[in-house]
C-alpha cells in the first residue's frame, strides 16, 4: 500500500517539473522570438572609388576601305599578276585583257601628235609667226595712212580708256572711276582734235593729185569703203597674230587662254583628243587597283573571256575597325569620341582599347530585332590589324561614364523623392536623418555622390529580414 502511494507521488513530483520546465521553455521561446523579431537596421560607411559605367556589345572586324571592281571592256584574259593574299598599292596593274589593237591605235595616235610637235612643225610655226608680225605691221601703217598715225593712236587711246573705265567700275571705288572718266573724256577730245586736222591738213597734204596738161589738180581723198578695209585688214591682222602665237605656244606645251582659236591649234587638239581617246581605249583592258590593300579575292583565271563585272576584291586593313551592335537600351551610352575596350575572340588574353568613330542615328534592325550600329577603330599601338583576318569577332565594352577618386554610396541607400532628386539616411548620434544629396554616376551597385556626403559618412541601406518576415512572406506566396 506504501508502495503504491509512494509511486503516485513520484509521478505527480515528475509532471510538476515537466509543466514548469515548459512553462520556462515557453517563456524563453517568447523571448527569442521578440528578439528576433525586432528589425535590425543595415548600415554603411560612404568610401571613395572609381566608378565606370559599360555597355557591353559584339563586333566584328572590318576593312577601313573595301573595293570590287573589273574591267571597263570585255575580252579574254591574258595577264594575272596579282594573288588572293597580295598587298597592292593604288595604280598598281593587276590585269590585262588582249589589246593588241588598242596598243595600235595609241601608237598611231602618238605619233600623229609627234609630228604637230616635232622640231620641224615648231620651226615652221615660228616662222608662220614671225609672217604674221610682219603683216600685222603692213595693215597697220596702211590704215595709219589712211586715217593718219594720230587719230589711229588717239583712236587706240580711246578703247584702252573704255576698257580702263568698265574694270573701274568693277571695283567700286569712286576715285578710279573718276580718273578712269577723266581719262576717257580726255582721250576723246584729243581723238576729236585729231580728226579736225586730219581734214584739214592730213588729206590736203597727202592726198592731193597735181594738176596735168589734161586735168586740174585735185583731192584724191580715202573713200569709207578705203578706210573700213583698211581697219578689217588691220583687225584681222591682229588675230592672226594672237592665233600664231597661242599655236607655237600650245606645241611648245605652254599654257594658252582658254578661249584662244584658230585652225591650226583646231587640228592640235583634234589629234590630242585622238590621243586621250586611244590611251581611254586602251585603259578599258587593263585593270588598276583603286586602293591600297590587301587581294581578298579574285573571280577569274587566266584565258577566261571576261566581262565588265567586279572579279577582284582589295580591303585596306591599314586602320583596324570594328562594326560593333549594342542593345538599343545602350543608345544613351555610346556617342562619337567615347573610349571603348576589344578583346578579340582568336586574342582572349589581350584587351585592346578603341574609341567610337561612328554612331548611325537610326536603329539597325536585322530579324525583327532593333540594335545600336556603331563603328569603332583599334588605335591600341599593340594591335596589328593585318594579322587578324577581316571578320574577327569580338566582345567590346563601351565606356558611357567614368568617375575616378569619387564619392559612392549603395545603390540600396538611395531613395528617389522625385525625378532626378535623391535622398539618404545618414547615422547622427546613432539616429538615421534624412539628407538630400546630388547624384551623378550609377551603375547597378553604386552611385557617385556629387554633393551631400563626405567620405566617412554612415548612411543606412534597409533592415535586416525578421524570422516573422519571413514566414509572412511565405504565407503571402
Amino acid at each position: 500500500m506504501f508502495s503504491k502511494k509512494k509511486n503516485v507521488w513520484i509521478l505527480i513530483t515528475v509532471f510538476i517539473l515537466l509543466a514548469l520546465g515548459g512553462f520556462y521553455a515557453f517563456q524563453n521561446f517568447q523571448a527569442d522570438a521578440d528578439v528576433t523579431d525586432t528589425p535590425t537596421m543595415q548600415t554603411t560607411k560612404i568610401r571613395q572609388g572609381d566608378l565606370t559605367l559599360y555597355a557591353s556589345g559584339t563586333g566584328t572586324l572590318t576593312p577601313v576601305a573595301e573595293a570590287s571592281f573589273g574591267f571597263r571592256s570585255s575580252g579574254q584574259l591574258l595577264s594575272l599578276s596579282a594573288s588572293v593574299g597580295d598587298t597592292v598599292v593604288a595604280g598598281d596593274l593587276l590585269a590585262e585583257l588582249d589589246n593588241t589593237a588598242e596598243e595600235i591605235q595609241l601608237q598611231q595616235a602618238e605619233r600623229e601628235l609627234a609630228e604637230f610637235t616635232s622640231p620641224a612643225a615648231i620651226a615652221t610655226a615660228e616662222q608662220a609667226l614671225a609672217q604674221a608680225e610682219l603683216n600685222l605691221t603692213d595693215a597697220k601703217k596702211h590704215l595709219a595712212y589712211l586715217i593718219s598715225w594720230d587719230v589711229l593712236q588717239s583712236e587706240e587711246r580711246v578703247a584702252t580708256a573704255e576698257t580702263g573705265l568698265v574694270e573701274a567700275k568693277k571695283t567700286g571705288d569712286d576715285e578710279k572711276i573718276t580718273a578712269a572718266e577723266f581719262e576717257l573724256e580726255n582721250a576723246k577730245n584729243v581723238l576729236a582734235g585729231n580728226w579736225d586736222y586730219y581734214e584739214n591738213h592730213y588729206i590736203p597734204d597727202n592726198f592731193k593729185v597735181a594738176a596735168t596738161r589734161t586735168s586740174q589738180a585735185y583731192i584724191a581723198k580715202p573713200t569709207e569703203f578705203d578706210i573700213l578695209e583698211g581697219r578689217a585688214g588691220y583687225t584681222i591682222a591682229q588675230a592672226e597674230l594672237v592665233e600664231a602665237e597661242n599655236y607655237l605656244a600650245a606645241i611648245k606645251g605652254e599654257e594658252i587662254p582658254a578661249d584662244a582659236t584658230g585652225s591650226m591649234l583646231a587640228m592640235l587638239e583634234n589629234v590630242q583628243l585622238d590621243l586621250l581617246s586611244a590611251q581611254e581605249n586602251l585603259d578599258t583592258t587593263r585593270l588598276y587597283a583603286p586602293i591600297s590593300g590587301i587581294v581578298m579575292n579574285i573571280d577569274a583565271n587566266l584565258g577566261d573571256t571576261v566581262g565588265t563585272s567586279a572579279i577582284m576584291t582589295i580591303a585596306d586593313t591599314s586602320e583596324a575597325n570594328l562594326e560593333i551592335f549594342l542593345d538599343e537600351t545602350d543608345w544613351g551610352m555610346i556617342a562619337v569620341g567615347y573610349p571603348v575596350d576589344v578583346i578579340f575572340d582568336v586574342l582572349p588574353d589581350k584587351t585592346f582599347s578603341g574609341v567610337v568613330v561612328q554612331v548611325d542615328p537610326a536603329l539597325y534592325t536585322e530579324q525583327s530585332i532593333s540594335v545600336v550600329r556603331a563603328v569603332v577603330r583599334v588605335g591600341d599601338a599593340s594591335f596589328d590589324g593585318s594579322k587578324l583576318p577581316i571578320g574577327s569577332a569580338a566582345a567590346v565594352e563601351v565606356i558611357g561614364g567614368r568617375a575616378e577618386d569619387a564619392i559612392l554610396v549603395p545603390i540600396e541607400a538611395l531613395k528617389e523623392a522625385s525625378p532626378g532628386q535623391y535622398t539618404v539616411f545618414v547615422i547622427e548620434d546613432g539616429k538615421p536623418k534624412l539628407r538630400v544629396v546630388e547624384v551623378g554616376l550609377q551603375d547597378l551597385f553604386y552611385a557617385e555622390i556629387l554633393s551631400g556626403l563626405e567620405v566617412g559618412d554612415v548612411v543606412t541601406t534597409g533592415k535586416v529580414a525578421t524570422d516573422t518576415d519571413i514566414e509572412t512572406t511565405k504565407e503571402k506566396k
